[in-house]
């Protein structure tokens, strides 16, 4: 009870409330101010004369697609770069998380939405081509290229996204960096590397991964992390990262998003076809698309968050049987609590809803019950 009292009173845990309940709303915010403008959008016949506009300029069914998605982009992203602004600049700096100027936080946000965009295009392009050629099934089809398209970002994710926004270097604790090649080989995964991220000069949080596939997969440790954490509780970190590979939580988490993107087409599908009727593959539509998708991934969001909080939980007890260390697991999680300024004790609503890691407090008491049954 006073272990309890104490982490709901703390200062930092106050501050970590405050902040994380500010995000959310934030977030909420930017979700109805899109869904809003979609709507608005479509039915205000902006999105026809778009589509007019984008015919005219593209001169081919690939160029209007091209143009008006662009246009569509650009547009979204001026709307909610307020939102933007206050959620990954102003709140950051007034909790003390973030180091970067105001520049650099603008040039990140331009990579980020050059990376968006250029991603957008090329979905959007497979989706209306599958429109026009595939008829009733597009939506199985699309649903197929979409889980091909999330292969290929995950292969290149370490090797061309991260590198855009922070650099990476070999870690020079080789003792260290051979520790964790050896726990990774344990778990039957082999790195091409053990390497050094460098968020510090951007952002105080703590962060780590086990990142790409095939000749793309390494270890990626933050500077932050390597700063404020031991020898033991980085290894502790990297052997819940090491259980997604070991369960095959990536697989499994690629086949159910799978599912997920597939029942979201489909409705989508239906709900075109209710609205729109039969004319899909005209591009005037894409608002339309856009909001069943939305509607379908903020419906569906609890199943997946209840998933995925119940791989974490099974990666956290991989941990502790790899590593047998309860102490340094308790430890490490305060830490990026702490760090990171994250609630330990969210409301349970609040983590059912959103939340697809269980809250900090429930994972410290797993790992207690683990010790418990250990007889320790």
């Amino acid at each position: 009870m006073n272990s309890q009292m104490m982490t709901n009173t703390s200062p930092e845990q106050r501050s970590a409330k405050s902040y994380e309940r500010i995000k959310l709303w934030m977030q909420l915010a930017e979700i109805a101010l899109v869904g809003a403008a979609l709507g608005v959008f479509y039915a205000s016949g902006g999105s026809r004369a778009l589509a007019s506009f984008a015919q005219g300029v593209g001169g081919c069914v690939w160029g209007t697609v091209v143009v008006y998605v662009a246009v569509l982009l650009v547009g979204g992203a001026a709307l909610t770069l307020p939102l933007s602004f206050w959620a990954g600049f102003r709140l950051e700096h007034r909790f003390g998380l973030s180091k970067q100027t105001f520049g650099g936080w603008l040039w990140d946000e331009a990579k980020a939405f050059a990376l968006s965009l250029v991603f957008m295009l090329i979905a959007a392009e497979a989706v209306y081509a599958l429109l026009r050629a595939a008829g009733a099934w597009w939506w199985l089809w699309s649903a197929a290229f979409m889980v091909a398209l999330s292969l290929a970002m995950g292969f290149i994710l370490p090797v061309v996204i991260i590198p855009m926004f922070y650099k990476l270097r070999p870690l020079e604790d080789e003792t260290l960096a051979s520790k964790l090649r050896a726990m990774a080989e344990q778990a039957g995964a082999r790195v091409v590397g053990v390497f050094r991220i460098e968020l510090g000069a951007k952002t105080r949080k703590a962060n780590a991964a086990f990142a790409g596939f095939g000749r793309t997969r390494r270890i990626l440790l933050g500077d932050t992390l390597l700063a404020n954490f031991s020898g033991p509780e980085v290894e502790l970190v990297l052997a819940h990262e090491l259980a997604h590979f070991r369960h095959h939580d990536i697989w499994k988490g690629l086949a159910f998003s799978a599912a997920i993107t597939t029942a979201g087409l489909w409705v989508s599908d239906r709900w075109l076809r209710a609205v729109a009727g039969s004319d899909l593959a005209n591009v005037e539509h894409l608002p339309l698309l856009a909001l069943g998708l939305m509607v379908f991934a903020l419906a569906t969001s609890p199943l997946t968050n209840a998933w995925s909080r119940r791989a974490e939980y099974r990666a956290d007890w991989f941990a502790l049987e790899m590593t047998r260390d309860a102490a340094g697991f308790e430890s490490a999680m305060r830490k990026l609590a702490g760090q990171n300024l994250a609630d330990m004790e969210p409301h349970p609503a609040v983590e059912f809803l959103f939340h697809d890691h269980p809250a900090l407090a429930k994972r410290i008491a797993k790992a207690a019950a683990w010790r418990q049954a250990q007889g320790a």
